[in-house]
């Protein structure tokens, strides 16, 4: 087969698709055509396919690197699914899990896979990728590259230090949110050898944008949600809240579920499995919900917090409509709102002291000493640290947030990760084991029946299922887990919430050493002038809201929207105040078309920049056109 028809091939059997959208195909080939390529495709574009297809035609194994360890796990799972082997490594994994992963790749048993732009970092991680048979090289939210992106990730500089060990692999850089000067920054950093973007326009005709001033925000997403009908999305900033605007809508008989990292895997799983197939309308969630998933019914999307960048808010309205029909992005805000976000600015750019502190005091927590600490990973427990240094929790948390993006730290909010369990003794060693030692025979048998591979890799298993099913407590289960990893049996890793913080460079001595904050200036500035593009957006009120996102993203050759509160309201006013005139110009136009000049003398008594204003908004609304001899006429 040709490349040509092994793509086809491919989308059809993995798929079940027969045609590709708009600009997929132009991208795969050039992919496959072993070109350094850039893909610019709105959320709901098919950013994923743009480089697991090319990966699947040009074979071997296709290097992913993706920022979130979530966004990951589902990508893996959704290619499972679909027959495709994947494995992910992240920075939450140990040393033994990477090494079978590692080695099942080198055996090329793995068609995909996905690392964390931290392990790129790690010389001897680089170097065993080497060995690896890479086809492609794909980077997934490619704008976390730039520091003028509004995610900037350190981490990912490494990434174009790949190119050393695979020159002849080409590189495919996808997002869904980036300004001009991002584009160019991303090519730059991961070295392109020549300047290659697609780009599809981020308009999205069928979605209509809102903004409403409102003090009763339940009130009027209760009213939102009966008037549009259809599922929905509702994003809000912190966990709490998710669960709170839950419950309070369930009281209005409203069916709706809430969603954040902190809940385990398969209740978020679940969760969202409901939500797709119309079980619960309304799913309540932080910015840790929609990524990956494609579910093209949605009818509403309400923020009820401002976000804190036009990219995150574009990003995740536009988890709506994605089946082409009318749908509404509507962010309610009130004059609180808007200071509440510049408080936040000033809480996310705390002063050097500072961050000074927040570095002192977590190198004593873990009891670091000077010149020590690269590559350790801890589970970071916040609010244990806060407690012992007289620290708040939010200074902390931004103060992390400042070291990371200087490279001193990688800060890895994970979420929920499952329990898991690899066997180690072989089956002889076993067999007698479990006569010597009766009492885990249960959960030792459970295990092996329940789940497959476990001699061969970790494997998440449930923990409610397997002490249900070997008769015995969750309280037991987990004793009995412990001691069968401590007696060599099993290797067992316990369940966890908390984040992970990785150590990137050794701990400096302070007395002697500045923190180099390089980047922190620069990116402070840039912090600020997202949070004002926000405010601006939710402000005015004469601009139609689609060509405000649009102009953010570099994007200007569009007519209003028609359909955002802008429009709507402008569209009213001008009814309200030129309604005889209109209809004067219609009849004027019924029987003949007119250049602009002609027309307007046949006005003069009507102010000059009113009727212009007019003519130009009866021909935004296709009530008017202009033809190709620059005559105006009545369109019926």
């Amino acid at each position: 087969m040709t490349h040509q028809q092994d793509i086809y091939f491919y989308l059809k059997k993995h798929w079940g698709y027969d045609s590709f959208r708009p600009l997929q195909e132009d991208i795969i080939t050039s992919v496959i055509d072993n070109k350094d390529t850039l893909a610019l495709l709105p959320t709901g574009g098919g950013k994923s396919i743009c480089f697991q297809i090319p990966g699947l035609a040009i074979g071997g194994t296709c290097l992913v690197v993706s920022p979130l360890i979530a966004l990951m796990n589902d990508q893996v799972q959704n290619l499972k699914n679909r027959g495709i082997s994947a494995v992910a490594i992240t920075s939450s994994m140990n040393l033994k899990e990477i090494d079978i992963a590692l080695n099942n790749a080198a055996y090329g048993h793995v068609q995909f896979l996905y690392v964390s732009p931290e392990r790129i970092e790690n010389e001897t991680f680089r170097q065993r990728l080497s060995y690896l048979p890479i086809g492609l090289i794909a980077i997934d939210e490619a704008h976390c590259i730039s520091q003028w992106g509004y995610d900037f990730r350190p981490s990912y500089l490494k990434i174009a230090e790949l190119r050393e060990y695979f020159p002849n692999v080409s590189v495919i850089a996808v997002t869904a949110s980036a300004t001009k000067e991002v584009v160019e920054d991303i090519q730059l950093k991961l070295q392109f050898k020549k300047s290659n973007v697609f780009r599809q326009s981020f308009e999205r005709k069928n979605i209509r944008y809102v903004v409403q001033l409102e003090e009763n925000k339940y009130e009027r997403l209760l009213k939102i949600i009966h008037n549009i009908g259809g599922t929905g999305i509702v994003y809000v900033r912190n966990r709490k809240k998710t669960e709170e605007i839950c419950k309070w809508l369930i009281q209005n008989n409203i069916s709706s579920s809430f969603y954040h990292a902190g809940i385990n895997a398969n209740d978020r799983a679940v969760i969202q499995q409901n939500w797709i197939d119309n079980r619960s309308q309304v799913i309540v969630a932080t910015n840790a919900f929609g990524m990956g998933i494609d579910k093209p019914d949605v009818r509403f999307v309400v923020h009820l917090d401002l976000p804190e960048s036009l990219e995150a808010y574009f990003q995740e309205a536009g988890r709506a409509g994605r089946d082409e029909k009318s749908a509404y992005a509507v962010l309610l805000c009130n004059h609180a709102d808007v200071a509440s976000l510049k408080e936040q600015y000033e809480q996310k750019t705390p002063s050097i002291e500072e961050i000074k502190q927040a570095y002192q005091a977590i190198y004593n927590f873990y009891q670091i000493p000077v010149e020590s600490g690269e590559g350790l990973s801890v589970n970071f427990d916040i609010d244990e640290v806060t407690r012992n240094y007289n620290l708040k929790p939010v200074t902390l948390y931004n103060a992390i947030k400042c070291l990371e993006k200087e490279g001193y730290f990688s800060f890895l909010d994970s979420g929920y990760e499952p329990s898991k369990v690899m066997m180690v003794m072989g089956k002889d060693d076993l067999y007698n084991y479990q006569i010597k030692f009766p009492k885990y025979e249960p959960v030792i048998k459970v295990l092996l029946r329940s789940y497959g591979g476990l001699y061969e890799q970790y494997v998440p298993i449930k923990e409610k299922e397997v002490a249900y099913r070997a008769k015995i407590s969750e309280h037991e289960l987990l004793s009995q887990l412990e001691n069968l990893h401590t007696q060599g049996v099993i290797s067992f890793i316990p369940q966890t919430t908390l984040p992970k913080l990785i150590f990137l460079q050794n701990r400096l001595n302070l007395k002697f050493e500045n923190i180099s904050l390089v980047n922190y200036p620069v990116l402070k500035q840039k912090a600020l002038a997202r949070i004002n593009s926000v405010i601006h957006y939710v402000t005015e009120r004469n601009i139609c809201r689609s060509r405000l996102l649009l102009s953010y993203f570099d994007e200007t050759d569009f007519k209003d929207c028609q359909y955002c509160d802008v429009c709507v309201e402008k569209y009213k006013r001008y009814l309200e105040a030129d309604e005889g005139l209109i209809e004067t110009i219609k009849t004027e136009l019924y029987h003949q078309s007119l250049k602009l000049p002609d027309l307007m003398r046949k006005f003069q008594s009507v102010n000059s920049k009113r009727l212009n204003d007019l003519i130009n908004q009866l021909i935004d609304d296709d009530i008017l056109a202009i033809d190709s001899d620059k005559k105006i006429h009545l369109k019926r």
